[in-house]
């Protein structure tokens, strides 16, 4: 439809092409023919932002369209503007990589963007972000790019079996399944320090990686630092075979509770052999871990997101702990105050939560349905289902 669109780009924006060609013909009309990219390119979606917020009414879906065909421009424009790089999508999530290492979210930029003072100035910020993460200089490309260097220098056994946005895994001789690295603490942790304490991170999450050297903690070192996670119990397996025998409490037949030791800038499960070492039994860690999560969950946030069938409550901390909170005796009472006594609740990933009343049929299948869009989409599924929350815990 346009010049500037070439073969080559459009193989390497793969989905991204035919939801940013939509996006001009609704928005351009005639004039998407002769788009074209850069800086000229950048203005224009600019302008039909600013032209989007400028109407007077819009529902959700209206929203979410916009939304993915101004981010799916963006992605194109990037991958033309910094030459290497190509969309990549993981369980229904979208990246654009950005040269070696980095990788970079168009449609949250969009967001960002419109939710901005100024537009242009808001994206402008988001397209120097971008381009940070292709020259290797982002919050996500410099600890991948160093992570690599580290282990190829000190850990030659393992090598890089893949890379998306904030998730590595790294193949070892002695199992067919790769370690997981989760690298979103690590990168949050440094995103606006220097490269030394990128560094120090990498340290850190070099000395975690099994088989490399392990530092015995004690007990009272740790007691302070642990909080529970929820983990998909297959996953966990897989995992614990490269991590040593994961320690982990069943919760239904497909979750079950891990325990995490955090640390500045990272975390990591704890193994069983620990809890032995540490003369704790399960439940004593367990009931140790909820108390510190319950203090960690002061300033918790859960914000209302209406339906045309009521209202939903959705969590939204942003400190990768808030699947997690379901456990704690408090969210029952604090949730029934708003929905009344029949609470239920979902956990489609491991960075949020969602609740609604559970008198309302109507309300209850479209928490079903959302639950199972994200959990489809989510880098770190759950659970598609749902459950009530009591007084008691989680009933299935």
């Amino acid at each position: 439809m346009t010049f500037w669109l070439t073969d080559s780009l459009r193989t390497r924006a793969g989905a991204l092409a035919p939801a940013a060609e939509h996006f001009l013909r609704s928005w351009l009309v005639d004039e998407a023919s002769v788009f074209r990219g850069g800086a000229h390119g950048l203005g224009l979606l600019s302008l039909h932002m600013e032209r989007w917020l400028g109407l007077e009414s819009v529902d959700d879906e209206a929203e979410r369209a916009f939304v993915e065909g101004a981010g799916a421009l963006l992605g194109l424009l990037l991958i033309d503007h910094v030459g290497e790089g190509a969309h990549v999508v993981r369980g229904g999530v979208h990246r654009v990589r950005l040269g070696k290492h980095g990788f970079f979210d168009p449609f949250a930029a969009i967001d960002r963007a419109l939710d901005a003072a100024s537009v242009r100035t808001e994206l402008a910020r988001q397209v120097g972000l971008a381009e940070a993460e292709a020259a290797a200089s982002g919050p996500i490309a410099r600890v991948v790019s160093g992570l690599l260097r580290a282990i190829e220098r000190d850990r030659p056994d393992l090598q890089l079996a893949d890379h998306f946005d904030l998730t590595l895994w790294l193949r070892t001789p002695d199992s067919d399944e790769p370690i997981e690295l989760d690298l979103t603490r690590a990168v949050e942790s440094t995103r606006e320090q220097s490269l030394s304490a990128v560094q120090a991170v990498i340290d850190k999450l070099l000395a975690m990686l099994p088989g490399g050297r392990e530092v015995a903690l004690d007990f009272a070192e740790v007691r302070t630092r642990l909080v529970p996670r929820l983990a998909r119990g297959d996953a966990l397996r897989e995992l614990g075979v490269a991590g040593g025998g994961l320690h982990a409490t069943k919760l239904t037949d497909e979750l079950v509770i891990a325990l995490l030791i955090e640390f500045e800038g990272r975390a990591r499960y704890v193994k069983s052999r620990e809890l032995e070492a540490w003369g704790v039994l399960p439940q004593q860690a367990l009931s140790l871990a909820l108390d510190n999560l319950s203090s960690r969950s002061e300033h918790a946030r859960i914000a209302r997101s209406e339906t045309e069938h009521g209202p939903l409550w959705v969590a939204r901390t942003g400190d990768g702990r808030d699947s997690a909170r379901v456990l704690l005796n408090s969210l029952y009472a604090a949730l029934s105050e708003k929905l009344g006594e029949r609470v239920f609740v979902s956990i489609p990933h491991r960075d949020t939560f969602f609740a609604c009343a559970g008198d309302n049929p109507a309300l209850l299948h479209e928490l079903a349905r959302r639950t199972a869009h994200d959990a489809e989409r989510a880098p770190h599924r759950l659970s598609a289902r749902l459950f009530q929350l009591t007084g008691g815990g989680l009933l299935e």
